[in-house]
């Protein structure tokens, strides 16, 4: 048996596992249930904000999200 230690503090609620598989899922299905503030950074928030810009200036140059999706159906 190995024991291996993590500083990180993970709070777990099930400490033993059969497979190191059912300690994978295990962990995947915490990460999801984690409520995340994902947020953009200023300089994500700029750029978002220039092509929209680019976008309104130029509406010939661009097609609408709609159009693309319709696009696919189409082939």
């Amino acid at each position: 048996m190995t024991t291996i230690y993590i500083d990180e503090e993970l709070n777990l609620d099930k400490t033993h596992f059969k497979t190191m598989e059912e300690f994978q899922l295990y962990l995947m299905m915490q990460e999801k249930e984690q409520i995340k503030d994902y947020s953009l950074s200023e300089a994500h928030k700029k750029i978002i904000d220039d092509r929209v810009a680019e976008a309104d200036a130029n509406p010939d140059n661009y097609v609408t999200y709609q159009e693309f999706k319709d696009s696919f159906k189409k082939k």
